[in-house]
């Protein structure tokens, strides 16, 4: 089963880019990420983090633009554009996404921590 097309990997590579960039100074400063405040910290950083990359890594890798190439047999004209996706949605929608289901889920499970 493909869950992923031309460079819908790139959203996974956000996803372990953020994570790892989020962990370093969580790490090093010893933030208490067991009760509210530093969970939330925690969440929304990590989620800002993945997005932030996601779009640029999509914005650096994945065109936009149409490419036409013509079939010289028949003269006609083909477009083709870059559709990476990963599970069926392209690489530009992750990053809004990412950001809402990372801002809902640090709400709910800290709302369920206090």
């Amino acid at each position: 089963m493909i869950i992923w097309r031309g460079k819908g990997l790139l959203v996974v590579l956000a996803f372990i880019l953020g994570n790892v960039i989020n962990a370093i100074p969580f790490i090093i400063l010893q933030v208490n990420t067991q009760h509210n405040p530093g969970f939330i910290l925690n969440g929304i950083s990590c989620t800002i983090f993945i997005a932030m990359i996601n779009y640029f890594l999509t914005k650096k890798f994945i065109s936009d633009s149409v490419r036409t190439l013509v079939d010289e047999k028949t003269g006609e004209r083909v477009q083709i554009k870059d559709n990476s996706a990963l599970f069926f949605i392209r690489n530009k929608y992750w990053t809004w996404i990412i950001l809402v289901l990372g801002v809902a889920l640090t709400i709910a499970v800290s709302a369920q921590l206090s």
